[in-house]
């Protein structure tokens, strides 16, 4: 991240500084076990890779007077227990990773908690329909983080998703989201569905636009160059949409896009919530690897911190700015 999502130099910010405590105390007392670990786990996964190697050819060279077709599924079947295998090996040693180190990082955080798989304060369905998240028919949640930064409550949930489609020979899986989405309270409820959508050129706009109309929603067209240049505002309700996306706004959601290297961000206010989508490539909070020495765990353990505070940076770059929009109903 750069300029407003930018953060000072690597161990220098208070909870970098408390996670180090927090690691000397709790963490590096158990490394030795984890390598141990991670160890008898790379001696199992490279037994049975060995067992696949020497056995798999032998099979399919008894299978060939068959069909070549025969010893190709053999060998593509043993490719493929041999990557389960692995893929198993590898989850379970970061599953048991993470439930030491991710304690110790929200400590360091301060007001946050952690959890996986389930995001209940994301209301996806309505998140698509009003067209902050794509059409989707199968989702991915893996890390949420809730806690509470400059008296803000937030939500920030690493997510993936994808449209799956059968098809007449084979079924399909498109991936159409891969990244964060943000939940970040508002102090009074906006009454109106208003979206923030990306740019997507004139033609695109207008499309876009027309599309929207289906679901009552119409362009709102707001006096601010920069916001314009990146952003197309819809909304049920336009006097809501002016009243709470102000000039202030406008100017924390143009920094915001100016700060983030990658697709373009989008944004959402619904009832006492400002909802962000961040696409991002990649785990964001990966701690560790069975084929990794786990002597930069506390280099890693510092960066997935800094990651995890986007959040802060977000809410720090927005903070007093929705606080002062106003809805049109008071």
């Amino acid at each position: 991240m750069a300029t407003a999502l930018g953060s000072p130099p690597l161990g220098s910010s208070a909870p970098e500084k408390r996670l180090a405590r927090l690691f000397r105390r709790e963490i590096a007392p158990h490394i030795a076990a984890l390598d141990a670990e991670g160890a008898r786990r790379r001696a199992h996964f490279l037994a049975t890779l060995a067992g696949c190697a020497l056995g798999v050819p032998g099979l399919a060279a008894l299978l060939w007077p068959l069909g070549p077709g025969w010893a190709v599924a053999v060998g593509v079947i043993g490719l493929a227990i041999g990557a389960n295998i692995l893929g198993r090996q590898q989850r379970s040693f970061r599953h048991h990773l993470r439930q030491l180190v991710m304690p110790a990082i929200c400590q360091a955080v301060g007001e946050l908690q952690h959890r996986t798989g389930d995001a209940p304060d994301v209301p996806f369905d309505a998140l698509e329909r009003l067209g902050l998240l794509p059409g989707h028919n199968w989702r991915r949640i893996d890390d949420v983080f809730s806690g509470r930064h400059r008296g803000t409550g937030f939500v920030m949930a690493e997510v993936l998703l994808r449209q799956r489609s059968r098809g007449s020979r084979r079924n399909r899986s498109r991936k159409v989201f891969r990244g964060l989405i943000f939940a970040i309270e508002v102090p009074r409820e906006v009454p109106a569905r208003i979206l923030i959508a990306r740019d997507s050129g004139a033609l695109g706009n207008r499309l876009k636009g027309w599309l929207k109309s289906f679901s009552g929603l119409a362009r709102v067209a707001l006096p601010h160059p920069e916001f314009e240049a990146r952003f197309e505002l819809y909304a049920d309700r336009p006097e809501v949409a002016r009243s709470t996306v102000s000039p202030s706004v406008c100017a924390a959601l143009t920094r915001l896009a100016d700060g983030h290297a990658g697709r373009p961000l989008q944004g959402a206010f619904q009832g006492r919530w400002f909802y962000l989508s961040m696409p991002r490539s990649g785990d964001q909070f990966r701690l560790g690897s069975l084929f990794r020495s786990l002597d930069g765990l506390e280099r890693e353990a510092g960066q997935v911190l800094r990651d995890i505070r986007i959040v802060h940076r977000v809410i720090d770059t927005l903070h007093g700015e929705l606080g002062s929009a106003k809805a049109a109903a008071d």
